[in-house]
């Protein structure tokens, strides 16, 4: 059990650096180019889910049974950290609940997927 959790940090952690190297690049990007809103929200999605599925990836790799679900607890993991990251740090986040459902799914699914593949 203490195992699972020193991967489930190594994991968490991984992960929050590959989510903070892409949110990086995007605000590069947005920084040379013109992107739209809808394309920004896309392309931020699209990050969470690579850097949950890396580190579900991680976390399960050492799981010896039911990867996929070890990959969706990480994913529970990492969304729980990103909605009070989100609540810290915007006051009004009644206007982000549907946003933040659909960060769930996405977190959930990429979890999952990461979990099987590893």
């Amino acid at each position: 059990m203490k195992q699972n959790i020193i991967y489930l940090l190594k994991g968490l952690l991984f992960s929050t650096l590959v989510m903070g190297l892409l949110v990086f690049l995007l605000a590069f990007v947005m920084l040379k180019g013109q992107i739209g809103d809808s394309v920004m929200s896309a392309l931020l999605i699209v990050a969470l889910c690579l850097s949950t599925f890396t580190g579900a990836w991680y976390f399960a790799k050492h799981a010896e049974a039911r990867r996929f679900l070890w990959g969706l607890g990480f994913g529970t993991a990492f969304f729980i950290i990103y909605l009070v990251l989100t609540i810290s740090l915007s006051p009004d986040f009644s206007v982000q609940l549907e946003r933040s459902l659909t960060m769930l799914a996405f977190a959930l699914l990429s979890g999952c997927v990461g979990g099987m593949l590893s």
